[in-house]
């Protein structure tokens, strides 16, 4: 008997709006290692949906299309390809996302070892627009804190099919919301088994719930859902949660008597039912840091930090624990974040007079404390957006704080001196949208900010403009983005949560699509934009354009060359690149043509244009700077425009911002500000 026969069939659900994205989740369906899965694809849209991919399944692998009939809203679509599988085991996968290869045999393994769960899930890897993963989520399961928010993304679980058959349902009035209604439901007859390993990746810029973050962000639309799933789930949330409280209320009292093994007792209790409660985990940590455990109570006062990042009790007993391991800078850290709570502001100043006295580049007690005063006597926050990277990163990285300040109420001051631009933003460009208050000229701002109190903490008091310069911040390959050389911190914070502290620092790198939104907000600056149009007003009105990225990525440009060859025979073809070689070799490869450039390119030996060494003067930088813009609208006018992918195997950030303003040409013309249409290329 076929061995693949005795396993069980699972079940993938896709809701598909024939969107591109669907052959990438269907592939990452096909390339599962595990032998029988059936695809289960909702046809939501109506029966306009596309044809679908040539995907090669491979033999166990079967592909089912249902609905199809009319169009169906996301919970609907839901119940239609609940109603379809015939798996012992089922998942849901947006045609948005995609799996790892080892999902299901991963999941299918844990279940088989907890043959009575309904539910077993791993973690996911959340990625930003670029494909790099900016964390990776999934926390153990805790009744208590499931109706506070979702413990794991639903596409990395696989969920029994019994299920079904105890009723559950989606609730088709959520229109969002619906798959943690869903496991609420699944929750009230059984335990969900966690595995931590990653199986899943999601990308929460795409789709259009508006449950993700950037374009995918409804903050109104998820408001008035979450609630209305608070108020559906208010009863089980209010006994669980007082249940797991009362718990661990009795352990303080047990405390209280003097009677630490029944404390012990009952906080291990609570734990067993609530797994990782975060107010039992803090309480644990707190014994074992009585009893000298210091590793273990780090380790508990962490998770507890994890499910409640602002409690100032929980950062408190951190201090006191980074104070015993001897991580001092840690200490400090913590105690800062303690003390923003005016019932810990005495006891974690206590702590800070026991720490060094702050060095050269570090805050001191007495500045910080300052500073938070301060913070309660100013309204208005900032978000301080230090970009680096290429004119494409630095665009992605200035939407992405544009958006968190927009959304929480923030003044964004923009700092593009460390960015490949070199120098002000306000040298380059001016807002345009008034949605917030945007400065582009640190001077202006410099001061307000040197006394307030920040996030990441290490980063408080005069320090914030003083302590990211080059020589304090360093590249980590861990996480491929820019950390404090001195903690290793992650120079961020979570663009999903709000914050106390007065000035939150970003200072990273990192591309994708954010930089076509930023487009709609900004044009050039005055100076720049007599340059732009002095260049473009010398090519004419008809040319073709070429991109190609050729110094730290390499592209096989000639095959490009070659290829076009016929179709640009007596036309003018305008030639872009960061290597002043591929313009020579384009000159003299397309005789036939009248071969333009707009902007003149330094030899760069290599080197990215957007590299702080790669030329000597800030004249220079400036210089190649404003090349960059000129021939991003010179591409972005062009009739037609080509480019190759470099070698990682995608088109280059630059390419891809030049490709949508040639899509969008009247974002250039906004750019630009002229409504002179005469020069759009026919």
């Amino acid at each position: 008997m076929d061995k693949d026969a005795c396993m069980p069939l699972v079940s993938i659900v896709v809701r598909s709006m024939g969107r591109p994205e669907l052959r990438l989740a269907l592939e990452s369906i096909a390339a599962q290692d595990y032998p029988r899965i059936e695809i289960v694809l909702v046809d939501a849209t109506g029966g306009t949906h596309p044809p679908l991919p040539d995907i090669g399944w491979r033999p166990g692998h079967v592909l089912r299309k249902v609905g199809g009939d009319r169009r169906l809203p996301r919970p609907l679509a839901c119940n239609v390809g609940l109603d379809a599988v015939h798996g012992d085991w089922f998942s849901f996968l947006d045609d948005d996302d995609v799996y790892e290869p080892h999902h299901v045999s991963t999941l299918i393994k844990a279940a088989r070892k907890n043959p009575d769960a309904l539910v077993v899930y791993g973690q996911s890897n959340m990625l930003g627009p670029d494909g790099r993963v900016e964390k990776i989520f999934g926390i153990p399961f805790n009744r208590a804190m499931l109706y506070y928010g979702p413990l794991f993304y639903w596409q990395a679980s696989l969920i029994a099919r019994k299920v079904r058959d105890l009723g559950c349902q989606f609730d088709e009035a959520l229109e969002i919301c619906e798959d943690r209604d869903f496991l609420h439901q699944i929750a009230e007859h059984g335990d969900f088994v966690f595995v931590p390993i990653v199986t899943f990746n999601y990308r929460p810029d795409l789709g259009t719930s508006g449950t993700g973050r950037g374009p995918n962000w409804d903050a109104a639309r998820m408001q008035y859902f979450d609630a209305m799933l608070r108020a559906k789930w208010a009863g089980p949330r209010e006994y669980h949660t007082t249940r797991a409280g009362n718990g661990v209320r009795q352990a303080i009292m047990a405390y209280a008597r003097g009677d630490v093994a029944e404390c012990r007792r009952r906080l291990e209790h609570v734990l067993s039912e609530y797994p990782d409660d975060p107010n039992a985990m803090h309480a644990m940590a707190r014994l074992n840091l009585e009893a000298n455990r210091l590793d273990v109570a780090e380790s508990q006062v962490r998770c507890a930090l994890r499910y409640i990042r602002d409690a100032a009790e929980f950062h408190y007993t951190h201090a006191l624990i980074l104070e015993g391991l001897g991580d001092l800078l840690g200490a400090r850290q913590a105690a800062l974040r303690a003390r923003i709570d005016p019932a810990f502001k005495q006891v974690a100043e206590q702590v800070l007079g026991r720490l060094p006295v702050a060095g050269p580049n570090e805050e001191s007690p007495a500045k910080a404390g300052a500073a938070t005063a301060g913070s309660t006597q100013e309204e208005e926050l900032f978000v301080l957006c230090r970009p680096h990277g290429g004119l494409n990163d630095t665009f992605c990285q200035i939407e992405k704080c544009w958006e968190y300040a927009e959304r929480f109420g923030r003044t964004l001051i923009i700092d593009t001196r460390k960015s490949g631009l070199f120098g002000e933003f306000a040298d380059f460009f001016s807002p345009v949208d008034a949605s917030i208050k945007v400065e582009t000229d640190t001077t202006r701002v410099d001061p307000a900010i040197n006394s307030r109190d920040c996030y990441p903490p290490r980063m408080n008091g005069p320090r914030i403009n003083g302590t990211l310069d080059d020589h304090d911040t360093t590249y980590s390959t861990m996480y491929h983005n820019h950390v404090d050389r001195v903690s290793g911190a992650l120079l961020t914070f979570d663009f999903d949560r709000d914050y106390r502290e007065s000035v939150l620092i970003h200072e990273q790198c990192g591309g994708g699509e954010l930089s076509f939104s930023l487009l709609n907000r900004i044009s050039l600056s005055e100076n720049v934009r007599s340059i732009v149009l002095d260049r473009i007003a010398g090519l004419g009105g008809d040319y073709v354009g070429i991109h190609v990225r050729n110094t730290d990525y390499q592209t096989d440009y000639e095959s490009l060359f070659n290829m076009i060859y016929p179709e640009v025979v007596g036309k003018s073809v305008l030639i872009c690149s960061d290597d002043a070689d591929v313009i020579a070799k384009a000159k003299n490869f397309f005789r036939a043509s009248t071969v333009l450039s707009a902007s003149e390119i330094f030899h760069m030996n290599q080197k990215p244009l957007h590299g702080k060494w790669t030329m000597k003067t800030d004249q220079e930088r400036k210089s190649a700077a404003i090349a960059s813009i000129v021939d991003l609208c010179a591409l972005g006018l062009s009739g037609k425009l080509y480019f190759t992918n470099v070698t990682a195997g995608h088109p280059s950030g630059f390419s891809n911002l030049a490709r949508h303003l040639n899509e969008n040409k009247k974002l250039v013309f906004n750019l630009l500000r002229i409504t002179n249409t005469e020069l759009i290329p026919q």
